[in-house]
């Protein structure tokens, strides 16, 4: 009896720990819908937007309702559920370049301080409206704030902001979108317009660039 007992509780704990050693660790996941951003679901799940796209394999800001997102990597191999590549190469594609023609639209519209909308606006209130038009979910702030929220890169690609600093006060003064080929849109002094990132003057002041 004590046998058959012993042999039991041996193959109920070699049960358990071969469950415990098959199953591997997995990732939480988020299904999007109607309205998400990968902005907002990075603040919901306390994450990044460049940790979401790093485990979900995305490059661009674009996502689409019935998406699954894994919100934390898994110990296991990457999960199956990420985007076909036909699909998710369709989207990143789109992503900068949705960017960068919404900031377009808006070439020639006066500068005004403070300004946040087509009526005038200054260089954040641009920043942060097209951001919004394209499906990016950032509060108002200032340049500075954008840069301390952006993560740095330096192969930057068309939608990614470029920063500058001492423009008009110390520190990060002015930004704007970039549009490639070394060329940029922002609302400076004279409106909404495009410029060259390292002419004559910007080039003096150019920080870096940021993507979000």
């Amino acid at each position: 009896m004590r046998k058959t007992k012993k042999a039991l509780l041996a193959f109920t704990v070699t049960v358990a720990l071969s469950s415990a050693i098959a199953a591997p660790a997995s990732a939480a996941s988020y299904e999007v819908h109607s309205g998400d951003t990968l902005w907002k679901i990075a603040q919901d799940y306390g994450t990044s937007v460049s940790s979401l796209q790093s485990i979900n394999g995305i490059s661009g800001h674009l996502i689409y309702p019935g998406q699954t997102i894994e919100t934390s990597r898994s110990s296991s191999a990457a999960s199956s559920n990420t985007v076909a590549p036909q699909v998710k190469a369709q989207y990143e594609s789109n992503s900068s370049s949705e960017l960068v023609s919404i900031a377009k639209q808006y070439t020639g519209v006066p500068y005004v301080w403070g300004g946040s909308s087509p009526a005038g606006f200054d260089c954040s209130g641009y920043i942060y409206y097209v951001l919004n038009k394209a499906g990016y979910d950032v509060g108002r702030t200032n340049a500075a704030g954008y840069y301390n929220m952006a993560t740095k890169v330096s192969n930057p690609q068309p939608g990614d902001l470029v920063f500058f600093s001492g423009t008009y006060k110390p520190g990060i003064s002015h930004m704007g979108v970039y549009i490639g080929n070394g060329k940029m849109i922002s609302a400076n002094g004279g409106g909404v317009g495009i410029d060259s990132i390292y002419g004559p003057y910007w080039g003096d002041y150019f920080t870096g660039f940021g993507r979000l």
